[in-house]
């Protein structure tokens, strides 16, 4: 039972913190995959806690936001609008029985067409062509101001760089470095070869030789767009410099489940960030650091050596990596050096 007026469609989506998607890897998902657009189903709500709803759908439990007025026990009306990206299902109120189905603009359909080629919860992944820096260095400066600009510049958040230019707290050079201008911008100079190719096709004696249409690469940029809008992480695979590969995965803390509270001394509002860094180098072999940001900006910090005989030697140098962070203004909670698992 509604116990006051709700609105005739109130579009829901389903909310997967950190620790769901850990428990729950793709089954969520995959359950509804098997859904048509349009399909009518029942919802059940199990729970509600901090304005956050545990609702069965098709008997697999989903956090969702609902709107005021739905209370543990009521039975959803839903249907199933796709994927954008994550399933989204429209509530049916009273006042909406009797309703012709709900139809997705073209702009909707396109964008969840895009995301249901997009492998199941897959980061998007950046692979530059060329790498950061066109020879070692040792200067640790360096290459932090290599991989921010890597980051800050990969076009993922474009849009919110163009804002920020229009306020005047960007700078047009940055913004030409995006790969939405650069591809802008080498599209315009393919235009007169194009252009001289049609006009040889029309002459007696010359065809154009026909080809399959090269794949838009703004369309990979806009799914990688839509799967950070997703989830906050991505993968960085690429050369630090010529034979110096790095692989860099950084991703944000969901909020908790409904019904897990939050540890006393954490900000509520401040977000988490964990990081892992995998890089081979000539004396240490293959390291994998794994970096965890807290909300008071500490840092808990794991070095995991592939090769066993790397352990002793990074640990009789741990204090001077400790003394190091400290002098880069690093708040360092936790330093450990282990070639175990972390569970182990």
């Amino acid at each position: 039972m509604y116990p006051q007026p709700l609105p005739r469609v109130f579009a829901i989506q389903p909310v997967l913190d950190g620790l769901q998607r850990d428990q729950a890897g793709p089954r969520a998902s995959f359950a509804f995959q098997q859904l048509a657009q349009g399909q009518r189903l029942a919802g059940q709500v199990l729970s509600q806690d901090k304005g956050v709803s545990l609702v069965s759908i098709a008997g697999q439990p989903v956090a969702m936001r609902l709107p005021p007025g739905i209370v543990t026990g009521d039975t959803l009306k839903l249907t199933f609008a796709g994927h954008m990206p994550q399933p989204v299902f429209l509530l049916d109120t009273p006042e909406s029985e009797g309703a012709s189905a709900p139809q997705l603009s073209p702009t909707a359909r396109m964008l969840s067409e895009i995301m249901q080629r997009v492998p199941e919860r897959s980061p998007p992944t950046l692979t530059p062509p060329t790498p950061l820096l066109d020879r070692p260095t040792p200067q640790t400066p360096e290459l932090a101001l290599a991989l921010r600009t890597a980051l800050v510049r990969s076009g993922l958040f474009y849009e919110s760089h163009l804002a920020n230019w229009v306020a005047g707290q960007d700078n047009l050079d940055g913004l030409l470095q995006e790969p939405q201008n650069r591809l802008a911008a080498n599209e315009a100079a393919r235009q007169p070869v194009n252009e001289a190719t049609r006009a040889a096709a029309t002459v007696p004696g010359m065809t154009e030789p026909a080809a399959a249409k090269p794949a838009n690469p703004l369309h990979t940029l806009l799914t990688q767009q839509l799967q950070v809008l997703e989830s906050p992480q991505f993968v960085w695979k690429g050369e630090l410099w010529p034979g110096q590969p790095l692989e860099w995965q950084l991703r944000r803390v969901e909020d908790e489940a409904p019904g897990q509270e939050r540890p006393a001394d954490t900000d509520s509002g401040a977000p988490r960030w964990e990081s892992s860094i995998r890089v081979t180098l000539p004396q240490l072999g293959t390291l994998v650091l794994h970096l965890h940001l807290d909300a008071q900006q500490g840092f808990s910090i794991r070095v995991v050596p592939e090769a066993p005989q790397a352990e002793p030697l990074l640990q009789r140098h741990q204090g001077e990596v400790l003394e190091r962070l400290a002098a880069a203004g690093c708040t360092i909670q936790a330093f450990k050096v282990s070639h175990e698992p972390a569970d182990a």
